[in-house]
């Protein structure tokens, strides 16, 4: 019972919610390209960031080689070169290559000549034997190294190749790319830009602060070999304030300081540097993303609201005519009905008044032979003989009445008693046997007496236009109280049976000009559920379990509040 009062409920609520889905694919797909396209450019951008990172390394990774095979270098090792010469051939392939530094070192790892050997920041005298890519050199191999400086303490990128005498490695070559210009780049784009290393160490960053800081944490291993390497300055190794959250596909989103996880605050796109261990990543704000996010749950909020409105427009209008012509037919349909009852009345009356005649037409000849208490007995027949008419006509005025408003209040008891008796007639000429019971002789409604006569009229009619085919009918009228389960007054259940064929669908068969008839409007039953709402009641349609169909009403009793008072 309970779930199917809930049902219109639920098909309401779910056909909002469908209309506002689908608002909000229409007008959130065009806010959904934006993003993706900007998702999309920022993925283009990191990929040429990454690009010219590369190649800014890649211009100069073999000009190492190349400088190990001119003599001149290898005579530096030698001595053959003193100080000062070597210097200023070292100066000169600066400027000629625009690297940061060339130095040439011996076999210990010691700079014997540099490219800045008159500033006071020379490498010249300092030994850098420990580092990797001296360490590789040594080895036959090409070295390179990201780190800080020793002497100068900025970030460069060190690529070192051996010098050969003969077939032994005497010393190398090593140039220093300063790629800070990078970082100016970057600085001037839309997204933030930082460069981490295999132990998840920023050395590259279009934010100054994030440099030579961590990209979360770093295990005690890569700080003891960062520092025994001296690739950067421990102290400033701490993770920058960037909580991971989670990640959707190639985005991983990051902790708002406000709202958590639940709210991201930034996302980063990353690409993978596989030739030098690093990662470059993008990082970008959700303010944007969620302000079109915003903006389109607006539109949707403010383009459901126009629909509803004017659907309720449209339906209201379009209630209105329906409940003119609804008025128009049932008043049609009164006529007809009046019309069939007149022919039931006149076959009624034709009796009485024969009589009437008679019992006249006797008492003018008893009076001229003075039979005076004869004719005074034929008198009182005929007057009853004309009361009994003239309740019949008042019935039928009743029911023919334009006026349908359910509001006042009346005996229930009364009403059924009294449509009975007018379908008496039509229930005698169809053989159907009514059964009817009351449990008490005034029930009071919150419903008039027009109102009550109109739905037992109309349920009355289709009980006996559905039970044409039976051999054996039953009509059933049962009105009862059933005691409330608040403090509040009784319920009154009026119940109304027939043994027919029952109802093909009963959530239909309340809508308007839904009729099972050939000749039927579709309107009669739902007149009765206008009225009995109308008035604060509510009616139910089924199929009873023995057969036939059932029809139940439920009203709060009436009480006058005056006389309850007293």
């Amino acid at each position: 019972m309970m779930l199917a009062k809930l049902m219109p409920f639920i098909r309401t609520k779910s056909l909002h919610l469908l209309i506002i889905s689908f608002l909000f694919i229409i007008i959130s797909f065009p806010f959904y390209e934006e993003m993706k396209n900007r998702i999309n450019s920022s993925a283009l951008i990191i990929n040429m960031y990454k690009s010219s990172l590369e190649s800014s390394i890649y211009q100069y990774k073999f000009l190492p080689f190349i400088l190990s095979q001119n003599q001149k270098i290898v005579d530096i090792v030698s001595g053959d070169l003193n100080a000062t010469e070597s210097g200023f051939f070292l100066q000169r392939i600066k400027y000629a290559t625009n690297v940061a530094t060339v130095f040439v070192q011996d076999r210990s790892g010691r700079a014997i000549a540099s490219s800045n050997w008159d500033s006071k920041d020379s490498y010249i005298g300092k030994n850098y034997g420990f580092r990797p890519y001296f360490k590789e050199a040594m080895a036959g191999r090409l070295g390179q190294f990201y780190g800080v400086g020793i002497t100068s303490l900025t970030p460069g990128y060190f690529i070192s190749y051996g010098l050969r005498s003969g077939d032994a490695i005497v010393g190398a070559i090593t140039i220093e790319i300063n790629l800070s210009s990078l970082e100016d780049v970057w600085g001037s784009g839309p997204d933030e830009i930082l460069v981490h290393d295999r132990n998840n160490i920023i050395f590259l960053s279009s934010n100054k602060a994030w440099k030579n800081k961590t990209f979360g944490d770093i295990s005690q291993i890569a700080i003891d070999k960062v520092d025994s390497e001296k690739q950067f300055v421990r102290h400033l190794l701490s993770p920058i304030e960037l909580q991971p959250c989670y990640r959707v596909g190639d985005m991983t989103f990051y902790s708002n300081s406000m709202f958590g996880c639940l709210l991201p605050g930034k996302f980063s796109i990353e690409e993978n540097i596989i030739t030098y261990g690093w990662t470059i990543l993008s990082l970008q704000s959700t303010h944007y993303y969620y302000a079109l996010a915003g903006l389109a749950l607006l539109l949707v909020v403010l383009v459901y609201a126009i629909v509803i409105f004017s659907f309720r427009n449209f339906r209201n209008k379009y209630n209105r005519s329906i409940l003119k012509l609804r008025t128009q037919l049932v008043e049609n349909s009164k006529l007809a009905s009046i019309g069939q009852m007149a022919t039931e009345l006149a076959h009624e009356f034709n009796q009485p008044l024969s009589a009437i005649y008679m019992l006249l037409d006797t008492s003018r000849l008893m009076l001229a032979r003075k039979l005076y208490p004869q004719v005074d007995d034929n008198l009182a027949l005929v007057a009853s003989h004309i009361e009994r008419m003239t309740q019949q006509i008042s019935e039928l005025k009743s029911f023919a009445s334009r006026h349908r408003i359910a509001s006042g209040n009346a005996n229930v008891v009364l009403v059924a008693n009294s449509s009975i008796r007018l379908f008496q007639a039509t229930l005698k000429k169809n053989n159907v046997p009514l059964d009817f019971h009351a449990s008490h002789n005034v029930i009071e409604v919150p419903c008039n007496e027009i109102g009550l006569g109109q739905i037992f009229s109309n349920l009355i009619t289709n009980a006996i236009e559905a039970m044409a085919t039976q051999e054996k009918k039953r009509l059933e009228i049962r009105i009862s109280k059933e005691k409330s389960r608040t403090s509040g007054p009784d319920k009154v259940v009026v119940t109304i049976r027939d043994n027919g064929s029952g109802i093909s669908d009963p959530s239909q068969i309340f809508e308007s000009y839904f009729s099972t008839k050939q000749q039927g409007t579709g309107l009669g039953l739902a007149i009765v559920k206008g009225i009995v709402e109308h008035s604060g009641g509510s009616i139910i349609a089924r199929n009873h379990p023995d057969g036939g169909a059932e029809f139940v009403i439920k009203w709060r009793e009436w009480i006058d509040v005056a006389t309850a008072e007293q």
